[in-house]
């Protein structure tokens, strides 16, 4: 699913978009929102426990409804302390752009029903993507010091009912640090890990040719996805989020 760093840019985007007092006043509780449902990654939890969407089920289903469902203590905007409703705000802004990704990108162009049929090297093309999207995403230095100050300073009194505070100030401190860091395509190997092993490419000395390969291999996945899709995709997860994190806030 999309980087974390190219979540803060979309959170950024329908924050100034929207112009809302309580977003505005607590910008990093949103970034930080906007990646937490990623904190899988630390913790080893399956993913449904933190993106309440199931990746076997090709039905329909709404992952925003079923997170504030099953944690009605977030469920009220007007309940919860400012930062906490921009927390949660952030964190229905990635529940949203990660559904719009698998069902409109991924299951169709790369997953096993995909005329590429899921295998390691559709998913290593999936995740090169993703991976030029974020670059893309945060080429502004402007942009990326204004996020990284804002997750700096945000507010750590998080309750979300099912992360504890210790491992939610770790979280913040993997944010911080791959916010800070641009995604150059030597960090590749961390987000598409799985998929080069299975694809054979496991040493160092495999992973440093493979790097050389990767702007080529962008170039192709663009060209098959079509950039009007990706432009699409992006556009589509700003407005979504928005309507969804307006519906949250009104």
């Amino acid at each position: 699913m999309p980087p974390l760093g190219l979540h803060t840019v979309v959170a950024k985007e329908i924050g100034d978009r929207l112009r809302h007092p309580l977003l505005d006043g607590h910008r990093g509780a949103l970034y930080l929102g906007s990646t937490t449902p990623d904190i899988r990654v630390l913790t080893r939890w399956d993913r449904r426990v933190t993106h309440f969407f199931d990746l076997t089920n090709f039905g329909h289903q709404d992952g925003v409804a079923e997170f504030l469902r099953a944690q009605p203590h977030l469920a009220d905007a007007h309940a919860i302390p400012p930062h906490m409703a921009a927390f949660v705000a952030g964190y229905i802004t990635h529940l949203v752009m990660d559904e719009i990704w698998i069902t409109q990108i991924y299951r169709p162009f790369f997953g096993e029903r995909s005329p590429l049929g899921g295998d390691c090297w559709a998913n290593i093309l999936d995740r090169a993507v993703q991976f030029a999207m974020d670059r893309e995403g945060r080429r502004d230095p402007e942009l990326v010091a204004h996020i990284v100050s804002e997750l700096a300073r945000a507010d750590m009194g998080i309750d979300l009912g099912f992360v504890d505070a210790e491992t939610m100030s770790r979280w913040r401190e993997i944010t911080l640090r791959v916010a800070s860091r641009a995604p150059e395509w030597e960090r590749f190997r961390f987000i598409a890990s799985r998929y080069l092993e299975e694809a054979g490419i496991e040493t160092p000395e495999a992973f440093a040719q493979f790097v050389k390969t990767l702007p080529q291999l962008v170039e192709e996945a663009v060209r098959y996805l079509t950039p009007e899709r990706i432009r699409f995709f992006l556009e589509t997860s700003v407005e979504k989020g928005l309507e969804a994190v307006r519906a949250y806030l009104c």
